[in-house]
């Protein structure tokens, strides 16, 4: 418990500085969007799987083998997880995280109709998907890799994410209009 504890805090603490990212340092970037996918995976909840933890990461992007690295055989959800390029053949109703690659973007709608009423997290690298329906989407801000948070999206999948990882996000948008 204590050692969970530790990692929580550690992870936290690297959100919430951010994570600085270089033009010069393209690998640095791939890396940060895999620690990211691994903590909302960790620090979120689905209904019971019935498959295993299986993400999907859909289009080409260097982030694929990092997130294999991070995220591939840890235990998330009660199972270890999967890690798997997703194409036009693959079930994405099985995917626990789609992983929305900058260059496949325009895939969004498509994903979001094939997962429609399922516990399915999609994850956008292109900034602003979050207002297109995604529920997550990354944004560099002063050359630190930051997250937005759809939780009208969340909720209509029945997914739940901590508390400390709201806290973080840089922009949030609500279910209900305050």
């Amino acid at each position: 418990m204590k050692a969970k504890v530790l990692i929580l805090l550690i992870t936290i603490t690297i959100l919430v500085s951010g994570i600085p990212i270089y033009s010069s340092a393209q690998p640095a970037l791939y890396y940060s969007y895999a620690v990211f996918v691994q903590s909302f995976a960790r620090y979120s909840s689905w209904p019971a799987p019935t498959t295993g933890f299986k993400v999907i990461v859909v289009g080409n992007t260097k982030a694929y083998d990092e997130i294999v690295k991070n995220v591939a055989g840890k235990a998330i959800a009660g199972s270890a997880a999967v890690v798997v390029k997703g194409d036009s053949d693959t079930n994405m109703e099985e995917a626990s995280i789609i992983y929305l690659s900058d260059g496949a973007s325009n895939q969004l709608s498509q994903l979001l109709k094939a997962t429609d009423g399922k516990p399915v997290m999609i994850i956008a690298e292109r900034e602003g998907l979050h207002k297109k329906g995604a529920a997550m989407s990354f944004i560099v801000i002063n050359n630190k890799l930051k997250f937005d948070i759809n939780m009208k999206e969340l909720e209509k999948r029945n997914l739940k994410i901590s508390a400390q990882l709201t806290t973080l996000a840089n922009d949030i948008m609500k279910s209900d209009p305050e």
